[in-house]
């Protein structure tokens, strides 16, 4: 397959929102949500906007504190990581007051249950004394589980939900495979596959089927004759 970027409406819509952030008020709240199931382009579009906007991606995981983070952060700014939370944390603030970075961090959902929730407020905290960017991702519950907390749902001032990949989408990154991929079956992909990271997987058997049987495009009638789904 090609490795060329596929602009899904998903991507378009993050996109937009992150823009928006740079028109806001320098007093406005800037921090943001976007969720939603697997599989519909997160990270692909995470990774996309992060390289075009020069932010920091960062993804979260069961093993988070407070330290780590600080840590994490003081690395990618190019600050000294050594010393006592509170040192590393005005050094972040400083550098980050200089020159405001857009921070974003995947996969929180990690951290939105009650033992990490002070990494949760580091982050709030860290958005309210320099005003940069803090751009949560998660998954569909995420949205839910930060109303619970009104002092950082009333925070976000953009919401984005990832929404299932829609026919337009579908064919799209089907023109990245390098054999044909007919209409019909690009039908049958809209019907029943929801989800860029199947569908990715089936593009690669098929052209590896493609390969064996010397075809250079595929239809759904010999989609189901290779049992590519198995």
């Amino acid at each position: 397959m090609k490795e060329e970027f596929v602009k899904t409406r998903n991507y378009i819509k993050l996109d937009e929102a992150m823009s928006r952030f740079e028109s806001l008020p320098h007093t406005a709240d800037r921090m943001g949500l976007a969720y939603g199931n697997f599989g519909l382009g997160k990270t692909f579009s995470l990774e996309r906007v992060a390289y075009q906007k020069d932010a920091i991606l960062i993804r979260s995981d069961q093993t988070w504190s407070v330290s780590t983070v600080l840590k994490i952060l003081a690395n990618e700014l190019g600050v000294d990581s050594n010393g006592r939370n509170s040192l590393l944390l005005e050094r972040i603030k400083e550098t980050l007051l200089l020159e405001s970075k857009i921070i974003i961090i995947d996969e929180i959902d990690t951290i939105l249950r009650g033992s990490k929730y002070e990494v949760f407020e580091l982050f709030r905290d860290i958005h309210d004394e320099t005003r940069c960017v803090i751009f949560f991702v998660g998954m569909e519950q995420s949205l839910a589980k930060i109303k619970k907390h009104r002092h950082y749902f009333s925070r976000l001032t953009e919401i984005v939900k990832f929404e299932p990949i829609g026919k337009e989408d579908i064919k799209e990154f089907c023109k990245l495979c390098e054999v044909k991929i007919e209409e019909d079956l690009i039908d049958y992909f809209a019907r029943r596959y929801q989800n860029l990271r199947e569908i990715k997987v089936f593009l690669l058997r098929i052209e590896e089927k493609a390969e064996i049987n010397d075809v250079d495009s595929v239809n759904l009638s010999q989609f189901k004759q290779w049992e590519v789904e198995k």
